[in-house]
């Protein structure tokens, strides 16, 4: 039994006081814990489970779990630490009783854990027995186990939490017997040794299955350079050993550093379930012959006692199996990231004897490797399901993965010679375990995404078949790319903070990109841009006019239009610009002949894309309605409202004015509020277009409405005179309304068509 001397006993006000401060600490340090359900799916995981097994890479994540636990259930939870922890000083060990934390000697630990689970206590445990480093939990031969530093080899995964499950249903089993055979006497005298009021209450335990619950910790990024906790050790101490060095560097950044801590619970193991038949019925049998918890959980059996080695020898099998189950599913539970599928990638390259090859192509392994993964079910981290995030990487990089290489060739695994990528050999060297970390963090983030193989497997498939991807191929995932990041946009802003304005709306018309796909070739490409507080919905009528002639046509939208004005608040003209640029990378794929027409704003963006971006493709380029000055001259005051708002963003304020309210010509598609800082960037976007004159090649077209509400008439000749072109002319409409496109005054559409035609 438990040694009676020891206060096991959780002390709730201690317990909810730490939970207090953890609150406090997360809030102060820059680690982003997410935990990957949903919040109903995650109380429901929580309260269901039992166990709840976690992987242990850093020491501090070992606090973590019981915190979140107790959050999403009200649950005081257990845990379990290393013996070392309780030695020494006394007012610490019962710290960690008064918390739940009991060492991992404690005599009779497993009774001891499953009356507490019995009683409705979590318990977590870190069945790898101490830190894996290295995240190597594969071996050669495809086995589960890890490097263990006090045996100095590697070894299965502890079992532990599985004969806590085997035992536990085990027992549960042989109390719902007794109770189908109306044997209550016995099931009194167990409530009664168990602590329970009520056997009815013991029972209610009974009918609740064991369960497990696989999880996965995952940290992103993991950086290498110095902080300021070792420069403070290294300042305050004659000297620190090597191990605890790059602990402090490892973790000092994992805590100080803006870090993502991602927590994914896998699908739940049931115990029950690993019994057959048959031994369903023995179980109860054999576990009628014990007294006590303790004997039911002994695992060497009296060898007279033939209950009592079926017993041991039923648990032990079957922990094995639960035991093996349960790490699996903790592994591939972890959240992939840009690193892992980066790192795999480049071990792949430098195993199959490509030691160096262009950044460009690497690039477009990458990327193709992202969006074959998208298409499984494994968790993503949050960023690979934002293509801002990665979706670059066909053209550059992106800051993902410059983090990740700038570590890389700071530890001489990889470095650039003139627009390549070198692999060095040292990516292949054996580190020792308080080395690898800190000397080959790229072997360390392929480690961890290894089990997961129809990942890896997809990863490794990307070098061959990227050479065989077409630029249509490419252009299409690319262009999935952005129907993700309109929902992506759309969701991120659909918190209860910004309803206030969000349910004013009344833009009803689809706001993604839209692709209208020739159906014979050649065919000549249109690429359709939208005017201010639109959305592709203002271009779709002309773009199907366009496409029933025989041509591509992609209409694209730009950032922080057709999701939220507080989108459109945190967006300037470089992201406008850059939508129009991925319109144009998709749209080129298709054709040698590419028409550019944007409406309003879409206008300007269009003369800027051609300015900026001349290309023999772009043959025509039609601005409509497009502003130099506007009608509305209150607008001059919009540089000072702006200002004026940043100055109030600075002590945590929303803005004196951040909207203005909107009466627009076509409420279906436009925003009812205008934010200020948008009307800004419009500005700065007209200013940046007039700055000096523009050189193009292609023809230029205007049409502009003569009494046009928004837009002063003037603004076609400003932009006609400001333009250097061969080729240009404009074209006046009859008109009193601004959407001249859009409503398809004096036939607007068809002249359009007539001039591409030309």
């Amino acid at each position: 039994m438990v040694d009676k001397t020891l206060d096991l006993k959780i002390n709730t006000s201690t317990y909810d006081f730490c939970v207090r401060a953890f609150r406090t600490t997360k809030k102060l340090l820059k680690l982003n814990i997410k935990l990957h359900e949903e919040t109903q799916v995650a109380k429901k995981v929580s309260d269901k489970g039992d166990i709840f097994l976690f992987n242990h890479f850093a020491r501090f994540e070992t606090f973590i779990p019981q915190y979140l636990l107790h959050e999403a259930t009200g649950a005081y939870c257990r845990s379990i630490a290393s013996a070392e922890f309780f030695e020494g000083d006394d007012r610490f060990s019962h710290f960690l009783y008064s918390i739940g934390v009991v060492p991992n000697d404690l005599p009779n630990l497993f009774p001891f854990l499953a009356k507490e689970i019995l009683h409705g206590r979590k318990l977590i445990i870190f069945p790898e027995g101490g830190m894996v480093k290295d995240k190597q939990v594969i071996d050669q031969y495809g086995q589960y186990n890890i490097f263990s530093r006090t045996a100095n080899m590697r070894r299965k995964h502890h079992r532990g939490a599985a004969v806590i499950a085997m035992g536990l249903d085990a027992f549960k089993t042989a109390l719902l017997r007794d109770f189908s055979k109306g044997n209550y006497q016995q099931i009194e005298l167990w409530a009664e040794r168990l602590d329970f009021n009520s056997s009815e209450e013991l029972m209610l335990k009974a009918l609740k299955p064991t369960v497990i619950v696989p999880s996965n910790i995952t940290f992103y990024p993991i950086r290498v350079s110095d902080n300021i906790l070792h420069k403070a050790v290294k300042l305050f101490s004659r000297g620190i050993n090597k191990r605890f060095a790059e602990e402090l560097i490892i973790e000092g950044n994992l805590l100080f550093k803006d870090t993502d801590m991602d927590i994914h619970f896998a699908k739940p193991i049931v115990a029950s379930d690993y019994w057959r038949w048959w031994e369903k019925r023995l179980l109860p049998r054999m576990s009628h012959q014990f007294d006590s918890l303790s004997e039911l959980f002994k695992l060497v059996p009296d060898k007279d006692h033939l209950g009592s080695r079926l017993h041991s020898l039923g648990i032990k099998a079957k922990s094995n199996k639960v035991r093996d189950d349960y790490m699996q599913s903790m592994y591939e539970a972890v959240t992939i990231n840009l690193s892992h599928i980066a790192s795999y990638l480049i071990l792949a390259l430098f195993n199959q004897g490509l030691h160096q090859l262009s950044c460009a192509r690497f690039h477009k392994m990458l990327y193709f490797s992202i969006k074959k993964i998208q298409s499984t079910n494994y968790c993503l981290h949050r960023s690979l399901h934002n293509p801002e995030e990665y979706d670059s990487l066909i053209n550059q990089g992106t800051s993902r993965l410059d983090q990740l290489l700038i570590s890389a060739k700071s530890l001489a695994l990889v470095h650039i010679d003139k627009g390549c990528y070198v692999l060095d050999k040292k990516l292949i060297e054996e580190f020792e375990i308080d080395e690898i970390r800190t000397e080959n963090l790229i072997s360390v983030y392929a480690n961890e995404i290894s089990p997961l193989k129809q990942a890896t497997s997809m990863i490794e498939s990307s070098i061959i078949q990227v050479d065989e991807m077409s630029a249509r191929q490419f252009a299409q995932y690319r262009f999935h790319d952005q129907e993700i990041m309109t929902e992506w946009d759309k969701k991120k802003y659909k918190k209860p903070k910004y309803d206030d304005i969000n349910q004013k709306q009344t833009a009803t018309a689809d706001p993604n990109w839209f692709f209208l796909k020739a159906a014979k070739e050649p065919a000549s490409a249109v690429l359709l841009i939208h005017g201010f507080l639109a959305s592709p919905a203002e271009m779709r009528s002309l773009g199907d006019r366009l496409h029933r002639q025989g041509h591509h046509v992609l209409g694209v939208r730009l950032r922080g239009h057709g999701t939220s004005p507080w989108d459109l608040r945190e967006r300037d003209w470089h992201d406008w610009m850059d939508s129009v640029s991925r319109g144009y990378d998709i749209i080129k794929a298709f054709s040698q002949s590419i028409h550019i027409v944007g409406f309003s704003t879409g206008g300007l963006l269009a003369l800027m894309q051609v300015s900026l971006h001349p290309h023999k493709k772009i043959k025509s380029v039609i601005s409509i309605s497009a502003p130099v000055t506007f009608k509305n001259k209150n607008l001059k005051f919009v540089p000072l409202l702006h200002h004026t708002n940043r100055l109030a963003r600075l002590i945590k304020m929303d803005g004196i004015f951040p909207f203005q309210p909107n009466n627009p010509e076509h409420p279906d598609i436009n925003y009812q509020h205008i934010p200020i800082r948008a009307l800004y960037q419009l500005q700065q976007l007209i200013d940046q277009l007039m700055r000096e004159p523009l050189n193009i090649k292609a023809k230029i077209h205007f049409f502009q409405a003569k009494n046009d509400p928004v837009v002063e008439p003037s603004s076609v000749e400003s932009l006609y005179q400001h333009i250097k072109a061969k080729d240009k002319s404009i074209t006046m409409i009859e008109a009193d309304r601004h959407g001249i496109v859009y409503e398809n005054i004096d036939n607007v559409q068809q002249k359009i068509v007539s001039l591409i035609k030309m």
